[in-house]
């Protein structure tokens, strides 16, 4: 059988049909004939299909000619395809204005012989029917398993190249954000006309585009373009799982990593490489971490903040939540510090929305390891990055990006932390003011903290603080006054800084550090 629709036309040229006489709207013959009905009552309404072939003997029209143009009307609304009447049976002649609205509508309203029965009708309009449904879903089924195929054997190219054959058209496969990931040769990145979401459950994955928009009766293609969608959801499902999969691994490899668990640097570049880990000429780690935010929307913020480092596309970091923070693997060909802190300033501020479109704000920091070139010396920038950010959270809360290098002296302070010495110097230059303040409600350490971080700057020391420079003057006389000592002598503001530092470190135990 030739891959052609069942038309009203082919109807009115099979052999049944000879001497049926078209008596208006003969420019819907090329309406496609899907299903066929005998219709014998009143009731107009609620049951006309579209390509629907009506057959009737005018029986409910005989003492109301005019219930045809009703018919018509409503063949018109629902898309139907013909009206056949036997007119020498019960109304003798049809009304001029059923003609006058089957040439308006373009419905064929077709004279039938009394001598034709009615079963013999609808038996050759059923066979036609489902020899024509048959032969469809016949191709639908070869094209449904070439289809298939294709996308099994991950051949997606191919298989956009089918779909723009079959629908005469040019073709692209989308991605969620609608990129185009394959087309035809000639499709053009804004040229689709019609785009169709691929979903995979209540998720869409992509989208099918196509260049022109398919007619009402192009069912085969329909069919082709539906069937492509459902194995486009396949190939999606496979592309997913196996991302997941990748993630998993690439979680457990940097988990592993950080943990320092392996030290054989060729085994460890070699699963890199495998997993799309980044690798360069240097690396070091950074340290994210949520502040001021409630347990549930702490976790929901590392889940965005990780998809967004580890976004596609991005071949210069990898990052896992590891207890609280989003620990991050950063390669790179600088060897600064001053590098490194560019580099994770530009993280931040793609990360900074996130944390912004929450309703409490919470806030974003980083601590920055030093520099590596071993990949099994990552560990040990890990243990930087979380030293410094320990460090940074007890002596500089508001910094927002500190680096291991910043806090050098007071990671050598913590390792000698309960000398003899230095707590000589905090008793003797700080625990004196710290009683001063609760006595009076003060605020000279908080001063003396600004004048030695300023390097003596009381002018920037006024500033930070809120306060007068004459204020700022007085506060210093007062320390001055109660340590018994002069803070204009250099070896005095040594020895304070370094009494400073200890005190701020003093409640950061080894473990929060490690």
């Amino acid at each position: 059988m030739e891959n052609k629709p069942f038309t009203v036309e082919r109807l009115l040229q099979l052999p049944l049909f000879n001497g049926v006489q078209v008596m208006a709207g003969k420019s819907g013959v090329s309406k496609e004939i899907y299903y066929v009905d005998n219709m014998e009552t009143p009731t107009l309404t609620g049951f006309l299909r579209p390509n629907e072939l009506i057959l009737t003997t005018g029986y409910s029209f005989r003492h109301e000619p005019a219930m045809l143009c009703r018919l018509l009307d409503e063949m018109h609304r629902v898309g139907g395809a013909a009206v056949g009447i036997k007119t020498k049976r019960f109304i003798q002649e049809v009304p001029q204005e059923a003609l006058d609205k089957s040439n308006q509508y373009g419905i064929p309203l077709f004279d039938i012989p009394l001598e034709i029965t009615f079963i013999d009708m609808t038996h050759t309009v059923i066979d036609q029917i489902l020899n024509r449904q048959a032969f469809l879903l016949r191709e639908v089924r070869e094209v449904n398993q070439q289809f298939t195929n294709l996308v099994l054997n991950r051949r997606t190219t191919e298989l956009v190249v089918l779909i723009g054959h079959l629908l005469g058209c040019e073709a692209a496969v989308l991605n969620e954000n609608k990129e185009v990931e394959s087309c035809t040769t000639r499709f053009g990145g804004t040229d689709f006309v019609d785009k169709r979401p691929v979903q995979v459950g209540s998720k869409v994955m992509g989208y099918l585009a196509i260049s022109r928009q398919l007619g009402e009766q192009e069912h085969f293609e329909e069919m082709c373009l539906d069937h492509a969608i459902t194995v486009l959801a396949i190939e999606f499902t496979i592309r997913q799982s196996q991302q997941l999969q990748r993630e998993r691994e690439q979680e457990s490899f940097l988990v592993e990593l950080f943990s320092g668990s392996s030290h054989q640097e060729d085994l460890l570049r070699y699963r890199a490489q495998q997993l799309g880990i980044p690798l360069g000429r240097f690396f070091y780690v950074m340290v994210l971490q949520i502040r001021s935010a409630n347990e549930k929307q702490g976790r929901d913020l590392y889940n965005q903040l990780v998809q967004k480092v580890n976004k596609p596309g991005v071949y210069t970091r990898k990052g896992v939540i590891i207890n609280d923070s989003l620990i991050v693997l950063c390669s790179t060909v600088h060897d600064s510090a001053e590098k490194q802190r560019s580099e994770a300033e530009q993280v931040m501020s793609e990360l900074a929305g996130a944390c912004e479109e929450l309703p409490a704000h919470p806030q974003l920091f980083a601590a920055i390891g030093g520099i590596r070139e071993q990949l099994s010396d990552v560990p040990l920038s890990r243990q930087e990055a979380h030293k410094a950010m320990a460090i940074c959270l007890h002596t500089q809360p508001k910094q927002k990006i500190v680096h291991f290098h910043e806090v050098l002296v007071e990671d050598l302070l913590l390792d000698a932390a309960g000398h003899p010495v230095l707590n000589a110097l905090t008793s003797m230059l700080i625990e004196p003011i710290v009683v001063y303040d609760k006595e009076y409600g003060t605020e000279l350490l908080a001063t003396l903290s600004a004048f030695l971080r300023t390097g003596g700057n009381t002018k920037r020391v006024a500033e930070e603080l809120f306060i007068h420079r004459n204020s700022v003057l007085y506060r210093l006389d007062r320390v001055s006054e109660i340590i018994q000592n002069d803070l204009n002598d250099p070896e005095v503001r040594f020895r304070l800084d370094v009494a400073m530092r200890v005190w701020k470190t003093k409640d950061i135990h080894s473990k929060a550090v490690l």
